[in-house]
């Protein structure tokens, strides 16, 4: 008997969105068995039907909520998985999408299409990582978006992965409290020698910064994003010249934002960097090539 998909959907914030996005998931007329798990970071989400709200009181961040959740899932008997962020909904289609293509042998993880509230600005189809200055590019032109193709890299707001690899690999390294979660587990799946696939038939809405604050810049999404920045690179060498790299971007960027009067994000900015440089020495995860 085929296992059953396993869902995984992080909550944070507000309970409507999260709402939301399991209505979606419910909904999605994909012919494939599911179950679902709702990981409570916050604490303020009552009972949902039809689905597993998991307490998580203790907020230990977007990655090992998702570790929590797929832990239950597989204790339920699902095999793949599906992690959400709590501000996406899922588009019909986008199950199917995710286990045809994770029946592709070298495939370790499928992302899609991601878009704006509008459901026609492209936010995301797959992205590259732009070694250099060890950052990563999104796609966002409509003649990326109907390929499928392998990728670089693909956001955690919605992604389907092997279960017996993610769990083989340790899952989101929990170090990684919020950002840079996703790059890291895209990289060791690299490394580990499975393929990233970018596929437009599982495509989704993301409704950007519901929670963290990333549309306006908030403080505590500026402090987070940059903290975090080096840890997914390797060798030690290689993450030394991003930190010289990165000293003088977040040197700019908290220039730009002292300028226009916002003390608080430059702050921000000038603690992230900090930790990040702090800690230089902390890798990533080894992996075993498969």
């Amino acid at each position: 008997m085929e296992k059953p998909l396993g869902v995984v959907v992080v909550h944070y914030g507000a309970p409507g969105p999260t709402r939301r996005c399991v209505a979606a998931v419910l909904a999605e007329p994909s012919p494939v068995p599911r179950l679902v798990s709702v990981v409570d970071n916050s604490g303020n989400l009552e009972s949902l039907p039809g689905v597993e709200v998991l307490p998580s009181p203790d907020n230990p961040g977007f990655g090992e909520g998702a570790n929590r959740g797929a832990r239950a899932l597989a204790s339920r008997g699902c095999g793949d998985l599906v992690v959400l962020n709590h501000d996406v909904e899922v588009l019909p289609g986008f199950f199917a999408a995710v286990v045809e293509n994770l029946q592709r042998p070298e495939v370790g993880a499928v992302g899609g299409s991601l878009y704006l509230p509008d459901g026609r600005t492209l936010w995301g189809a797959g992205g590259v990582v732009l070694w250099p200055l060890g950052v990563v590019v999104q796609y966002r032109s409509c003649r990326w978006a109907w390929r499928s193709r392998e990728v670089g890299f693909l956001p955690g707001a919605a992604l389907g992965i092997r279960g017996e690899t993610f769990f083989a690999l340790g899952g989101f390294d929990g170090r990684f409290f919020l950002y840079h979660e996703d790059l890291d587990l895209c990289l060791r799946l690299r490394r580990a020698g499975w393929k990233l696939w970018y596929s437009p038939r599982a495509g989704a809405v993301h409704h950007l910064g519901s929670a963290t604050g990333s549309h306006s810049f908030s403080s505590f999404y500026l402090e987070h994003l940059t903290r975090t920045r080096l840890m997914p690179f390797r060798p030690l060498a290689f993450r030394l010249w991003l930190g010289l790299v990165h000293t003088l971007y977040a040197s700019g960027r908290a220039a730009w934002f002292a300028a226009r009067g916002q003390s608080t994000q430059a702050a921000a900015v000038l603690r992230g960097h900090r930790d990040a440089l702090r800690h230089l020495p902390s890798g990533p995860r080894p992996v075993t090539k498969r």
